[in-house]
């Protein structure tokens, strides 16, 4: 019987070659692979945050606007809900007398004052507090039938910085209306949240002899005095670095100038409609 034997031969070094090649090209398309699929990750986390925190602050910011013209008194008579317009340029909370509406198509925009009244006596918990939590019940010049406003608005920079990172915050702050300057109470300003880039408010109008909206316009157009209904609108941005997004965007909230930005930053956009009842 004759038995065969196979030589081994080795590889060639041309053979090693483009071994060596073929083994580079797939490392490098599964290091592409990788790098795609993390980055997309990073964009819907990324778009994730701005989304949800757009959707918190309006939630709440929305709840605290409904108490706009409440009055404690069951049959007593509807007051103003929203403050009347602002009449000097670059008075802002927390200087006394920026108890006041305010107008404006840039970045920061609007600033939303609903007035209400406030009474010791009533069983409700929401109305005895200012807008940071602090007991309105002895607080200096605060009685039964005080009017209390709260302030809503967008401060951008607040760290004093130069990078437009998260340092730009929804605020408010509660006032006490009197004859003379308007008097901020105790707590000051409080920091909503933060991430809030823009706050832009319209108002419904319901036209000369109507009782229903027809329209929604800047508070400038607007009768300030007959507004039951307004709408709201933020842009909120994500919190993460590693969330990039590509090119210049730019974004424009209700009738504000459009906000062009290039920092690679998720943004969001959400607006809501809200309606007094205590109207």
């Amino acid at each position: 019987m004759k038995t065969f034997r196979f030589k081994q031969q080795g590889m060639t070094l041309i053979e090693l070659m483009i071994a060596g090649v073929i083994s580079i090209i797939i490392g490098l398309v599964v290091m592409q692979l990788m790098i795609g699929s993390n980055r997309a990750s990073n964009r819907i986390d990324g778009m994730a945050q701005a989304q949800e925190n757009a959707r918190f602050t309006l939630t709440w910011l929305a709840k605290q606007v409904r108490h706009a013209g409440f009055n404690p008194e069951l049959f007593g008579a509807a007051i103003q809900p929203v403050a009347d317009l602002c009449t000097g340029a670059g008075v802002v909370p927390p200087a006394n007398d920026a108890a006041c509406t305010w107008e404006a198509t840039d970045q920061a925009g609007d600033r939303l004052a609903i007035r209400r009244k406030f009474r010791d006596t009533t069983d409700n918990t929401w109305d005895q507090f200012t807008c940071s939590g602090v007991d309105l019940a002895g607080l200096p010049g605060v009685d039964d039938e005080s009017v209390i406003i709260d302030v809503y608005w967008v401060a951008l920079n607040t760290s004093g910085g130069t990078d437009d990172e998260y340092d730009d915050v929804l605020r408010c702050a509660s006032y006490l209306e009197n004859s003379g300057a308007d008097t901020i109470l105790s707590g000051g300003v409080q920091t909503i949240a933060s991430g809030i880039e823009s706050f832009q408010v319209l108002y419904a109008d319901p036209g000369a002899g109507s009782t229903n909206a027809t329209r929604y316009v800047p508070a400038d157009q607007a009768t300030i005095t007959d507004v039951t209904t307004i709408r709201i609108a933020i842009l909120a941005r994500a919190f993460s670095d590693a969330a990039r997004v590509q090119g210049k965007r730019s974004y424009v909230v209700l009738d504000a100038n459009p906000i062009t930005l290039e920092d690679n930053t998720p943004r969001q956009i959400l607006e809501t409609t809200v309606f007094f009842p205590n109207r």
